[in-house]
């Protein structure tokens, strides 16, 4: 029987949730890397816009998301000598940071009987602008974890999320995980012991694991009983 359903009443879990593309929607982060830096790299650079983005992402790619300065909008800003400061740039993009349709509302249904938590790649600064400009600061969160600026990891293993297990003194068969990063997100924390869903929202995932979106995952997780939002 999942956790969150007995027979006689619900047993309370700790959810933990990724962030960005789980409960935030991409066009923040997006705005960030893929539209701003750019446009300081072209502006510095004096290069076309199309020239600086080719230029950009690849040098993202030679970083690669399994590094710590991936996330890192600081080491980014000195790599490339732009002007201003990494904070204006988050500042400037804040309006864009927008929670998904759903996200009130399951997170309205769950907290009464579960524990949350966010366990995010997001640095520390990205984080907190998220969590403060979207509305999630409503909700009684009992832990918003960056796994880069907190811990010095990426959650891409195991062992990052059987650190957070030890560090917060949860036991890895009472959590249950959801977020968009199959690999981050689902093979790594399912490894560690803990029960662990893909949110796939585009539809084209298939497979017990996957979900849909977070009223999917909210059903399938707590088999659909009390405090699951249909």
């Amino acid at each position: 029987m999942p956790c969150g359903v007995t027979e006689q009443h619900m047993k309370r879990c700790v959810i933990s949730f990724d962030l960005d593309g789980t409960l935030v929607d991409h066009g923040f982060s997006t705005a960030v890397w893929r539209e701003a830096i750019p446009t300081l790299v072209a502006r510095k650079e004096r290069l076309s816009l199309e020239e600086a983005k080719a230029w950009v992402y690849e040098q993202y790619d030679q970083v690669g998301e399994g590094s710590l300065e991936w996330y890192d909008l600081a080491y980014w800003h000195r790599r490339f000598g732009l002007d201003g400061t990494w904070l204006q740039t988050l500042q400037a993009h804040r309006h864009l940071i927008r929670l998904f349709p759903e996200v009130k509302g399951v997170l309205e249904e769950l907290r009464p009987l579960h524990d949350l938590i966010i366990l995010s790649n997001a640095s520390r600064p990205f984080l907190e602008e998220e969590f403060c400009h979207s509305g999630l600061q409503e909700f009684p969160f009992l832990h918003v974890v960056s796994a880069t600026s907190d811990l010095g990891m990426v959650k891409k293993t195991s062992s990052f999320y059987r650190e957070v297990c030890r560090r917060l003194g949860l036991d890895p068969s009472g959590l249950i995980h959801v977020g968009d990063h199959e690999e981050f997100d689902y093979q790594a924390p399912t490894q560690a012991g803990i029960r662990s869903y893909f949110l796939d929202r585009s539809g084209r995932g298939s497979g017990e694991h996957v979900v849909r979106d977070l009223r999917h995952f909210a059903r399938k997780a707590l088999g659909g009983g009390k405090g699951a939002p249909r």
